[in-house]
C-alpha cells in the first residue's frame, strides 16, 4: 500500500519548488546536513559576491535570483549559496532555501590539479548530497575589443560556447585570476559579469573584497552519493516531467501517483 499522509504535504512542498535546478531543498541544520562538520581545504585571499538572475520559465517569464559567493585561494575555489545556520528548525517553523537556479548547488576548483567537484542536494525520501568530478573545463575563448568599467575595474570583453549555450563575459586584467562564477574561467583575469546570450543566464558581481581577515574554503562532510554530470542533470530533467513518477521509481513505489511537467529551462544543455 502506498503511503499518503503525513508525507503528502511534504511531497505537495517539493513539487511546487521545482524548477531549473535542482527543486525543493530543506534548510542546512536539519538531519544529515549539519553545518559545523567540514574540511577546510584552503584559505581565500578573495572573495566576490554575485547575484544570480536565471529564467525558470521561458513561457511565462518567471525568474528566480541567487545570492552566490565565489572564494579563491591558492589551491581551491569554491562558489557557493552562502546558507546561514537554521537554529528555527528546532521550533518546528521550516524556511525552505530558494533552491533554483543554482542555489542548492557548490562548485569546487582544486587549481593545482586542474579538477572541478561540483555538489548538488535534492530533496527526496532521503537527503541526498551528489558529487561529481570532471577535468577543469577549457572554454575557447574568442577576445573581443569592447570594454567598459565595472566597479571600478577596466573590463573587456569575451565570448565562448559551452554545454549548449553561447556565453558573454566581462573579465579584468587587474585582478590577474583565472577565475569566474559558477563553472565559468580560462580567462586572462577575473570575470565580473558573465551571461548567455539569450538573457536566461545573467551573473553579476555585486561585491569584491580582497581578504585581510582569514576565511577558510571549507568543504562539509555530509554523505556525498557519487554520480556524473550527465546523471544527475538527466533526473533532475525526470523530476521536471513527473516528480510523482520519478519518486515512486527511487522509493520501489512507496510513493505513487503522477504530476504535470513543469517548466524546464536547464543551464546545462549538453
Amino acid at each position: 500500500m502506498k503511503r499518503t499522509l503525513p508525507f503528502i504535504a511534504v511531497l505537495m512542498f517539493a513539487a511546487s519548488s521545482l524548477a531549473q535546478s535542482p527543486f525543493g531543498v530543506f534548510p542546512l541544520g536539519t538531519a544529515g546536513l549539519e553545518t559545523d562538520k567540514y574540511i577546510v581545504l584552503d584559505e581565500a585571499k578573495y572573495k566576490f559576491s554575485y547575484t544570480l538572475t536565471c529564467v525558470i520559465d521561458t513561457i511565462e517569464y518567471k525568474t528566480v535570483s541567487n545570492n552566490l559567493i565565489l572564494l579563491v585561494g591558492q589551491r581551491f575555489s569554491k562558489f557557493y549559496n552562502d546558507y546561514p545556520p537554521h537554529p528555527e528548525i528546532g521550533s518546528g517553523n521550516v524556511n525552505p532555501d530558494e533552491s533554483r537556479g543554482l542555489g542548492a548547488t557548490e562548485v569546487y576548483k582544486n587549481l593545482k590539479k586542474k579538477q572541478l567537484y561540483v555538489t548538488t542536494r535534492i530533496w527526496m525520501p532521503r537527503r541526498d548530497v551528489f558529487i561529481y568530478e570532471e577535468e577543469l573545463p577549457k572554454q575557447k575563448w574568442t577576445f573581443l575589443t569592447e570594454t567598459k568599467q565595472i566597479h571600478g575595474y577596466k573590463c573587456q570583453k569575451a565570448t565562448t560556447r559551452y554545454l549548449g549555450r553561447d556565453y558573454e563575459a566581462w573579465y579584468t586584467l587587474e585582478i590577474p585570476i583565472s577565475n569566474g562564477p559558477w563553472k565559468l574561467g580560462g580567462l586572462p583575469g577575473m570575470i565580473l559579469e558573465a551571461n548567455d546570450m539569450q538573457g536566461h543566464y545573467v551573473f553579476n558581481c555585486v561585491g569584491i573584497e580582497k581578504l585581510k581577515k582569514k576565511e577558510d574554503i571549507i568543504q562539509y562532510k555530509w554523505h556525498y552519493v557519487k554520480t556524473s554530470r550527465k546523471e544527475i542533470n538527466k533526473m533532475i530533467e525526470r523530476m521536471h516531467e513527473d516528480f510523482f513518477a520519478y519518486l515512486s521509481t527511487v522509493s520501489n513505489g512507496m510513493y505513487g501517483g503522477h504530476s504535470q511537467p513543469r517548466s524546464y529551462n536547464p543551464l546545462e544543455r549538453e
